[in-house]
């Protein structure tokens, strides 16, 4: 497949939707030795790659020595494709990233934004389990997860991912908002109820399913839940309730709310709380990777 020249400054396509920034080899080291050796980053639904980079500046300055991956996808490829489809577009992750199942000299950051980016993480964990067997889970240390998830009630929720869907793709017709919006509300009626009659997992209730289950997302990494009040897409509380489930399921969770921002707005309106709690809590990671060491 040919692929496209890179819009992003300092990022390199290996497939239609995945970049790669490779630090450079004489980038000093900052700190602790104990970095993250990679950073996968999976932009919310429609999100620009020179949007999405911006999370990456950030990282680059917390830890420059690390490898940066972007996910850029669209929320009608992660509603409308399959489970298939949707593992075979994270394959070239894992051949890049594990190669061999037993490469423990990673140290991995899962940045996992808005519904689609988790349905895309949530592909990653499944194609490692394809290229390395399903009794082996995919290694990271720390998931950030921001602005999801939320509600997997259909009803009560297809007005808002009719929304988002809007939100991206409004520009690209002659007619008003709402028509937009009205034509992806009829598209994600049909897809659940074509989901219904073909026995297919919803995409959503998915990767849902799957981080909350030890055998594909690790219990030793902590989940960092990045939020606000003020989400118009990913009610508070929903999002709340699932970081309980999650704990519930024997995962390490932390809740870090922000005032006044919204869907994925955080970064942009609180810089400083945003990566001081990412900074944090991967220190903490590895001080719980430590102490599971020596046991």
């Amino acid at each position: 497949m040919s692929l496209k020249k890179s819009t992003v400054p300092g990022f390199t396509p290996i497939s239609d939707r995945i970049y790669i920034h490779n630090a450079e080899a004489d980038t000093p080291e900052k700190g602790s030795t104990d970095q993250p050796t990679t950073i996968l980053i999976y932009g919310w639904g429609d999100g620009l790659p020179k949007h999405v980079a911006k999370y990456a500046d950030g990282y680059r300055k917390l830890f420059p020595r690390a490898r940066i991956i972007m996910v850029i996808s669209s929320i009608f490829s992660a509603t409308y494709q399959s489970l298939e489809q949707r593992t075979e577009a994270m394959l070239p992750i894992i051949d890049l990233v594990f190669p061999t199942v037993d490469d423990s000299s990673e140290k991995v950051i899962m940045h996992v934004m808005s519904n689609t980016g988790g349905i895309f993480a949530a592909a990653t964990l499944n194609a490692f389990q394809q290229r390395h067997g399903t009794h082996n889970v995919f290694p990271h240390h720390l998931c950030v997860s921001d602005s999801t998830p939320g509600s997997l009630v259909f009803s009560t929720e297809v007005h808002r991912w009719s929304r988002a869907m809007t939100l991206g793709t409004a520009n690209w017709f002659p007619w008003p908002f709402a028509v937009t919006q009205r034509i992806w509300w009829a598209f994600l009626y049909a897809m659940y109820f074509l989901e219904k009659a073909i026995g297919r997992e919803p995409s959503g209730i998915y990767s849902c399913r799957v981080f909350l289950d030890h055998a594909m997302a690790t219990p030793r990494a902590l989940r960092l839940y990045m939020y606000s009040k003020q989400d118009d897409l990913i009610w508070w509380e929903d999002l709340e309730a699932q970081a309980e489930i999650a704990k519930s399921r024997g995962y390490k969770t932390i809740l870090e709310l922000f005032e006044d921002s919204p869907h994925v707005g955080h970064m942009r309106m609180h810089p400083d709380q945003y990566w001081r709690a990412i900074e944090k809590w991967w220190k903490e990671s590895m001080a719980l990777e430590g102490s599971a060491k020596t046991k």
